[in-house]
């Protein structure tokens, strides 16, 4: 389904379908589907244009891991998570699959083709073949065998993934990824025990999803994708990772309700039960029309052009005189269907006439009938028709029918009506005679029976008659009138005479023998029609349009393919054999006898993945095919050589775009190519059978009892998991056995407003709905297509802004509509007055009290006013009315834990407080968010059950990775692990950073005075500086190092001191080469100062005009005045600019800053060094009791306890969360900070770890949100062991690193850096990923200890407790890490763990940091002797 475009018309019709998704403002989810091809794409071939672009198989692993860890993070389903890669295809599907891979084969060609031609070294590696993205590959084998790791790892480790089923359905199982979901949706909806209000999330990049949402007739349902960007914004890269793309839920449920709202002007014209699952059902239907995945889309109906559009007018046209709905849970009334084909068929013939019937041909084909017409008209000579010789007589007649003595009052009143039925060419005709004798002609009354007629009267009788009296005075002058009017008429009479025999000697064509004129063009226009119909069919299917026996078959085959859709859609694979064997389809006027035909399909069976491969794949990926049957594809004696063409035709078909063109290659011929395999199928090595079978899906639970080892899937590079916790079982679809599926909505369903929390719903405020243009702006310009806008009622309305404030103040209320968030009612404000509620007297009641704006304030309100109106007019579609009273609203964050464990709701503050209009706040929900729901605090031994991971918060061993040993009903026992040095690491670590040298900066007006110009032209050339050219295009030839109104910079370029920029010492290198020529000066190493130096130098016309006045966009005729084309100098210093990487510049907030990456490398260096010093025996351990809750943090609880937490350049952290990608305990330094999160570059490589846009090596690095890692250098959360102590309150963190304005970073601003695999170095060894323990499941078992690695025990690592039988001593218990000794992590032999988990520790002792023997004097202090224990974790 012509995928970007119909999301884009989606969005335009429906505005609010879309949802960004944001923390805590999406709805939760039971399931999440993902559609998994779209993923492996993503990830394993990015840059297809670039012809250097390398990936290894190790990186595409990676990066699938990252992207679906990444998707399940987002949504956090809380039942089941079902992914589902493309098996073997249908039929009538391997035609799409086919025509994609031999362009992909071909385009991957071009590009390799025009590298060479410009003479670039390709790298030795060869380039990935996307191709290998099919069934039965070895690259599909492989991911398959990783997949099945990657889960087994994730359940084993992560919290998140343990509560869920997680079924995993490969490639080795037949069917398309998302037909697979549906199947189980739908099956799963059949059984007696299905929730009717599971919510759905489903995760893909084919627009079909959409319809596949809809006829599932679950209400709560949403589609996942990344943001779908146009125009500029599409061809633009990111430099950004994971972290920088936006997600988009698209709310099926708000489709529904716009799909409703399209319908209700119909509904009651419908002479049968009107039912919007029905209308789903049909629009499903007419959507093939426009083509899918199984069938070419109609001629003349393109997504683009509005063809959907088009189909919905015809749709409601025809609805209400039928008998009832199309589709019928996948069976189609083909008499119905006719119906509408035949409507479609008259549209088709009106896009002919207006395309191809212009004037000069129909005047060409009727020259016989008109030439003769048009010679008298030419001789200003009259020629009549024989009708219009009809009207002339019945005119004249009523002319002299009414001439003589009679009255103007009786001619006032003298008409002639004739019925309006006559055709264009009549109605000018009368219109002429009128106008020849003056009569007044009217088109627009109608008789009893509503008939249009045409009236005509004598001069002046529509002119107001005279009054009562007047025409009483004049009845006794009547003599005196009647001789005047005679007197005055005499000479009107003869002019009209003159008309009239004018009009009697015109002469008379007779068209009447061929049908008259407009049969005659009707002809025409049909043999036209079937002229040009001739030449599609003859052109397009090389058929005979005249021969039934050629287009029957068509005809059928089209409206079979019809059927086939809809049974696949609704029921599963009808024929796994039925395919459409055409490239194109016939014309709509073609589609007749339909409602004659019927249909019967034959189930056959799918092809095996080897057949598969041979009937898609190309002859250029022919390495991805078994050898047996290799030579088949270019062998001379082949018999199937004619299915590989080296060469082949495409055809835009009307399209626009390349990727939509018609691939017109040969249709494979089942027979002919199992019967050419079937004799090679002996040669096939035991793998290949294997892989050309058929397999099952798997579904994976976590499991608590005994732990296993699972064999790493990459031995190198990922490590064995020593402790899985993860079963692994085939799966197998819910069965009917006996029931039905279930058509429409099921019982118990909540629609509309009831709908469960987070589903929006247009029904939570009053409103109407009409359709029509209304320039909604979705994609960064104006639509020029209608949209479905919505007119809110305002419930408000006349209520006084004071009784509104006594209402609302204080109590909380749902902002954001559609999308509703919760928040509490500050204040209410309008023009004039903002109303706040306090008490007057201390103590005594509360009263509104409104105080008004000052003059700065009225125009502020007023602006905020305006501010909605426009959002949700232009984006939105929704008329607000007008805006009387605003709403102060402090939305809420989330829930705050109080130190004694209860959870209470935690609202902004008045800082962050947003203005709503009152019409657009809703006050209450039927269904409030159990997520956002106050809990009272649980006992200990629930929140924190023996064996629990925790961080301690004490003073002495702030962050240390630790584990519950018991509880009493207020207090703990925990067990911690720690090496003495970690403090002093932590300070070399941040001494590397204080130590780098500084990036010098230089005020706006200096850095101005150094380049030799004025500061007015430093803010324009650092800025975007447009120049207009002679064809109204607009060139940036400014550096764009600042971003004044989005509040941006350029890191090592710009910064924002207070109100003053300030530039570096490359900003103003750049500058000067831009200005003037310097020998000096190179682009390696001071690439900004050299850059503008060479402009200067180079285009000193560009800085001459920067001093002029006036804000008007400077011309590039005035500004290269002495240059021929001055156009052609304006893009010639843009092109300059780009080849000087300016525009590769990313701009970033004016909070964000980074290290230099020589700092990192330091960084690295230093963490690589501890890792290989430290030994196990570094390593102490200590039981401290009788601690409170508030003194330990526990990973679930960091979200709500770390919100207020400040970082900066080069502090030390700790991973604190149990979920996501960083293994938990895993430390590192902050290298960057960005308004939402931060960079950090871990001790150890790990799975899920980045390169952080090329500044740290591989796996090391991620950005990751402020509140999942602990300060380990400025530690903010010391608590006392001391149960009865003050706690710590920090307050809120804003990150702000080096100098920054005083103003607030725009919302949703880009990370400064994010995920980007980039090809390993040739010069780099292999990456063994990781020994860290951290999440590590082999912490003390019970609580009581558990093995260590290398047999430590007791109070040092000198002392082993025994290694658990099941696990080897060399290998350590480890999370999230690779490297061949780690345990889902690991770590090397004989290196410790740092930032972990570790068992086995039992004894006595204190390292240096604390008490050593019995414990500190004070009671519930810290002892030392206990069992079990962690070691700390190695750097990770």
């Amino acid at each position: 389904m012509q995928g970007c475009c119909l999301l884009g018309r989606d969005r335009e019709r429906y505005p609010l379908t879309s949802q960004i998704i944001e923390e805590n403002k999406i709805p939760e989810f039971d399931n999440l589907y993902l559609d998994f091809n779209g993923i492996i794409h993503s990830c394993s071939h990015p840059n297809d244009e670039d012809a250097h672009f390398r990936l290894s198989e190790e990186q595409i692993f990676t990066s699938i891991f990252a992207y679906v860890d990444h998707l399940f993070g987002k949504i956090k389903p809380k039942k089941l998570f079902f992914m589902a890669v493309d098996g073997v295809a249908p039929r009538a599907k391997m035609n799409q699959q086919r025509s994609r891979r031999f362009k992909t084969a071909k385009e991957a060609k071009e590009v390799r083709e025009k590298a060479l031609s410009k003479g670039e070294k390709l790298p030795d590696e060869k380039a990935f073949d996307s191709n290998c993205i099919t069934p039965g590959t070895p690259f599909m084998a492989k991911l398959s065998e990783q997949l099945r790791y990657f889960v087994n790892k994730k359940i084993s480790e992560d919290s998140n993934w343990r509560d869920i089923q997680v079924v995993l359905s490969g490639h080795e199982v037949p069917g398309e990824g998302e037909h697979k979901i549906m199947d189980y949706i739908r099956l799963s909806k059949a059984q007696p025990d299905y929730n009717p209000n599971v919510r759905h999330c489903l995760y893909g990049l084919d627009a079909d999803l959409i319809m596949l949402g809809l006829l599932s007739h679950d209400p709560h349902f949403c589609l996942l994708r990344e943001e779908v960007k146009f125009g500029p914004a599409a061809r633009k890269k990111s430099n950004g990772g994971l972290e920088s793309i936006n997600f988009y839920l698209l709310h099926l449920s708000l489709m529904r309700e716009y799909l409703d709202l399209e319908f209700q002007d119909v509904a009651h014209l419908l002479p049968f039960d009107y039912n919007l699952e029905r209308i789903i059902d049909d629009f499903i239907l007419l959507a093939v029309f426009i083509g899918n995945d199984f069938l070419p889309h109609l001629p003349d109906l393109h997504i683009h052009e509005n063809g959907l559009e088009k189909l919905f007018d015809v749709y409601m046209k025809v609805l209400p005189s039928l008998d009832g709905y199309l589709n019928n849970a996948g069976e189609i009334d083909t008499k119905r269907l006719q119906v509408i084909l035949d409507e479609m068929a008259h549209w088709e013939q009106e896009i002919f006439e207006k395309e191809y019937a212009d004037l000069n041909w129909y005047k060409g084909k009727q020259a016989k009938h008109v030439k003769e017409m048009n010679h008298a008209r030419n001789q200003s000579k009259l020629v009549l028709t024989p009708s219009q010789r009809m009207i002339f007589d019945d005119i004249k007649a009523f002319v002299l029918k009414h001439r003589g003595s009679h009255t103007p009052s009786h001619l006032r009143n003298a008409r002639l009506d004739m019925p309006n039925t006559f055709p264009a060419r009549d109605r000018a005709f009368i219109g002429d005679l009128a106008k020849d004798l003056h009569l007044e002609l009217m088109w627009d009354e109608y008789d009893e029976n509503d008939q249009n007629l045409v009236t005509l009267r004598f001069p002046g009788a529509l002119e107001t008659p005279l009054s009562t009296e007047e025409g009483e005075e004049g009845e006794g002058n009547g003599d005196g009138d009647e001789d005047e009017w005679e007197s005055e008429d005499e000479e009107g009479n003869e002019a009209v005479d003159r008309v009239l025999k004018k009009y009697e000697k015109a002469k008379v064509t007779n068209d009447a023998d061929d049908g008259g004129f407009d049969a005659r063009h009707e002809r025409s226009v049909k043999a036209k029609m079937d002229e040009w119909k001739k030449g599609y069919y003859m052109g397009k299917f090389g058929m005979d349009f005249t021969d039934p026996e050629q287009i029957g078959p068509l005809v059928y085959r089209y409206v079979e393919g019809l059927q086939w859709v809809m049974h696949y859609y609704y029921g599963g694979v009808a024929s796994w054999s039925w395919f459409y064997d055409y490239h194109y389809a016939p014309r709509m006027s073609d589609l007749k006898g339909v409602d004659k035909m019927t249909f019967s399909f034959d189930l056959a069976k799918p092809f095996r993945p080897f057949e598969q491969l041979m009937g898609v794949l190309p002859e250029a990926s022919q390495d991805l095919i078994p050898l047996a049957y290799r030579d088949l594809m270019y062998n001379s004696e082949s018999p199937i050589l004619d299915f590989y063409p080296q060469e082949f035709e495409q055809d835009l078909n009307g399209k626009k775009q390349e990727w939509e063109a018609v691939v017109k290659i040969p249709f494979i011929d089942e027979n002919r190519l199992l019967k050419a395999m079937a004799s090679r199928e002996h040669r096939l090595t035991d793998e290949e059978r294997q892989r050309n079978s058929f397999g099952t899906s798997y579904q994976f639970r976590y499991n608590p009892g005994e732990p296993f080892y699972y064999a790493s899937s990459l031995p190198g590079f990922f490590p064995p998991l020593y402790r899985c916790t993860c079963t692994m079982e085939p799966f197998d679809l819910p069965t009917l056995d006996g029931l039905h599926l279930v058509q429409g909505l099921c019982d118990g369903v909540f629609l509309g407003a009831e709908a469960l929390a987070g589903f929006p719903s247009l029904k939570t405020l009053p409103h109407t709905a009409t359709l029509g243009h209304h320039g909604v702006n979705v994609h960064g310009s104006e639509s020029r297509n209608k949209s479905m806008v919505i007119h809110i009622e305002n419930s408000f309305e006349n209520r006084k802004p004071e009784d509104i404030a006594r209402t609302l103040i204080g109590r909380k209320t749902f902002i954001g509509w559609p999308f509703l968030q919760e928040g509490l009612v500050n204040s209410v404000s309008d023009s004039l007055f903002k109303y706040e509620k306090f008490s007057v007297v201390p103590g005594g009641p509360q009263k509104v009290v409104g105080n008004p704006h000052s003059n700065q304030g009225l125009g502020m309100w007023k602006s905020k006013a305006e501010r909605i109106t426009y959002y949700y007019s232009k984006k939105c579609g929704v008329i607000t009315g007008d805006i009387e009273v605003l709403l102060h609203v402090r939305p809420l964050k989330g829930l705050k834990r109080l130190e004694n464990g209860a959870f209470k709701k935690d609202y902004e503050d008045r800082s962050k407080e947003v203005e709503v209009a009152v019409q657009l706040a809703v006050p209450e929900v039927i269904s409030e968010d159990p997520r956002f729901m106050e809990k009272e605090p649980p006992p200990l031994s629930e929140e924190f059950p023996e064996g629990s991971r925790i961080f301690f918060l004490g003073e002495h061993a702030y962050g240390v990775a630790a584990q519950v040993s018991g509880t009493t009903k207020d207090s703990l026992s925990v067990i911690l692990a720690f090496s003495p040095t970690d403090k002093s690491d932590n300070e070399k670590f941040k001494a590397v950073v204080t130590s780098r040298l500084p990036t010098r900066y230089y005020p706006s007006f200096q850095a101005a005075e150094m380049v030799g110009i004025s500061g007015r032209a430093l803010a324009k050339i650092t800025s975007s500086f447009m120049v207009l050219t002679s064809d109204n295009q607009k060139i940036n030839l400014g550096l764009s190092l600042k971003f004044e109104a989005k509040g941006m910079k350029v890191l090592d370029y710009s910064r924002k001191d207070s109100k003053l920029w300030e530039f570096s010492d490359k900003a103003v290198d750049l500058l000067r080469e831009y200005k003037v020529r310097s020998i000096l000066l190179r682009w390696t190493n001071t690439r900004v100062a050299v850059l503008i130096s060479d402009i200067q130098q180079k285009y000193p016309e560009v800085f001459r005009n920067l001093d002029q006045n006036g804000d008007e966009m400077a011309k590039a005729a005035s500004m290269f005045s002495n240059d021929a084309d001055s156009d052609l100098k304006a893009k010639e210093v843009r092109t300059w600019l780009a080849s000087k990487g300016v525009r590769e510049f990313e701009p970033v907030s004016l909070f964000c800053d980074q290290l230099k990456k020589t700092t990192v490398e330091e960084i690295e260096k230093l963490a690589d060094t501890f890792n290989s010093d430290r030994s196990m025996s570094a390593y102490k351990k200590a039981i401290v009791k009788n601690i409170p809750r508030q003194a330990v943090l526990k990973p679930a609880h960091a979200v709500y306890r770390l919100q207020n937490q400040r970082f900066a350049l080069g502090d030390r952290v700790t991973m604190v969360q149990d979920s996501g990608g960083v293994p938990l305990a895993a430390r590192g330094v902050v290298i960057g900070l960005n308004t939402k999160n931060m960079d950090v570059i871990w001790d150890m490589p790990f799975m899920s770890g980045t390169t952080l846009n090329n500044r740290c090596s591989q796996y090391r690095g991620s950005t990751v949100d402020f509140n999942t890692c602990l300060n380990l250098t400025n530690p903010q959360f010391i608590t006392s062991v001391n149960r009865k102590a003050p706690q710590p309150h920090p307050g809120p963190f804003n990150p702000r690193s080096g100098p920054y304005p005083a103003i607030r970073p725009s919302p949703g601003q880009q990370a400064a850096s994010g995920f980007r695999p980039v090809p390993q170095s040739s010069h780099q060894g292999p990456v063994h990923i990781m020994t860290n323990p951290n999440r590590g499941r082999g912490a003390p078992v019970n609580g009581r200890g558990g093995h260590a690695p290398n047999g430590i025990s007791h109070a040092t690592a000198s002392d082993a407790a025994p290694v658990s039988p099941h696990n080897d001593v060399h290998n350590a218990p480890a999370r999230g890490g690779f490297g061949p000794h780690a345990r889902g992590g690991g770590h090397p032999p004989n290196i410790p763990p740092r930032g972990g988990f570790i068992g086995g520790f039992r004894g006595r002792g204190f390292v240096s940091a604390f008490d050593r023997g019995r414990g500190v004097p004070s009671r519930g202090g810290i002892r030392g002797r206990g069992r079990g224990g962690f070691a700390s974790p190695l750097p990770s």
